[in-house]
């Protein structure tokens, strides 16, 4: 290869491309739906996480609590995060 032709393949390269990405039509349901799944997941881990980590203060106070229950609720907040993480995704890739 010569020098002109490295220049020129620089050139091509460094051209700035101009993308506009739009919604196909009739994708306002389906974001509908997305949000409403959003929502129902981020309810069912709060009532998870009540919940496991209720359980596991009853089983601390009654002197029963074991490494199951604590690793429920561990689980829980894993799966808190990994929400939160899906949604911050799903609206950068949309937004």
């Amino acid at each position: 290869m010569t020098t002109r032709s490295l220049i020129t393949e620089a050139q091509l390269l460094a051209v700035d491309f101009q993308v506009n990405p739009t919604a196909p039509p009739g994708s306002e349901k389906f974001m509908t739906l997305v949000s409403w799944v959003g929502w129902g997941a981020c309810l069912a881990a709060v009532a998870a996480l009540l919940i496991a980590g209720g359980k596991f203060g009853f089983d601390k106070h009654q002197g029963t609590a074991d490494s199951e229950a604590a690793t429920k609720v561990a689980k829980t907040c894993i799966g808190c995060v990994i929400i939160a993480v899906a949604g911050g995704l799903v609206g950068g890739l949309t937004g």
